[in-house]
């Protein structure tokens, strides 16, 4: 009687071993999944199978479950790359300081100077991500939100970057054809080219409605001692404001903003801004 009794106790906990096994073996499937994106930038369904060790199904079944938790998103050529949902695990440890407290006191003193909003960005594969903001009080503003993506060869902060990379890096970094969210962004990976070599001797880089037609900016790099871009100061303006305001002007605040950051923080003393 008493074994008969036990029989069904040992198969629930038989049962619940088995949810608890296979749940752990998801999660370490998605983990994986995720470090190879990280490692590798964006990939098929087929071929994180292959680099995960599951079947096919199951990948995209992973995949888009961390899509729909903003964790991976799917590019149209239907692989996959790391998402926005990955800077909150990200933030507090994508460079040896918090850049986010480092900068802001510089952007504020910068909103303040321009009236202008103030952004930080950080590039993240072939877009930056908005991960601070210093908003203008002007009734008629332009301002982002954080965790926010946008192609990093339509925005200042974004350009402003990818100028210290080698271009054979940047050509693999982004897409081709360049997406082209309105009709100032850039049309190609030669117009870039010759953007970027302007970007690095001009020491900052220019948006004029590239993302968003009726938005410009101005943005710099904070590098770190060897040079390496950690994140952006970009200064957002409502379009018809940036010639009025006057693009060399904000450019020199903005570069001795970001060469504050650089100077002050733990990236190193010496570091400046790019082109500066």
């Amino acid at each position: 009687m008493i074994n008969r009794c036990r029989k069904p106790e040992r198969a629930i906990l038989a049962l619940v071993a088995t949810a608890e096994g296979n749940g752990l073996s998801s999660v370490d499937r998605a983990l994986r999944l995720l470090e190879e994106l990280a490692r590798h930038g964006p990939l098929g369904a087929t071929e994180l199978a292959n680099r995960t060790g599951c079947a096919k199904a199951t990948a995209f079944r992973l995949a888009r479950t961390l899509q729909a938790r903003g964790f991976v998103v799917q590019n149209q050529d239907s692989s996959y790359r790391l998402g926005p949902r990955c800077l909150l695990l990200a933030t507090g440890v994508h460079t040896s300081f918090d850049v986010r407290r480092e900068a802001l006191p510089a952007m504020e003193a910068l909103r303040d100077e321009t009236g202008e909003t103030v952004q930080l960005t950080v590039l993240e594969g072939s877009d930056v991500v908005y991960v601070e903001q210093v908003p203008s009080s002007k009734p008629v503003r332009s301002v982002g939100t954080m965790g926010q993506r946008a192609p990093a060869h339509c925005v200042s902060g974004g350009l402003s970057q990818l100028a210290l990379l080698p271009f054979e890096r940047v050509r693999a970094l982004l897409p081709s054809p360049l997406p082209r969210p309105t009709s100032a962004s850039i049309p190609s990976l030669e117009r870039l080219e010759a953007e970027l070599e302007r970007v690095r001797a001009r020491g900052f880089a220019i948006n004029r409605g590239g993302f968003r037609h009726d938005v410009g900016g101005v943005g710099t790099a904070v590098i770190d001692v060897h040079g390496r871009a950690v994140a952006s100061i970009n200064i957002c303006v409502p379009l018809f404001r940036l010639e009025e305001l006057g693009v060399d002007r904000l450019g020199t605040l903005v570069v001795r903003a970001a060469a504050d950051v650089s100077q002050g923080s733990s990236l190193a003393a010496g570091a400046g801004a790019v082109g500066a």
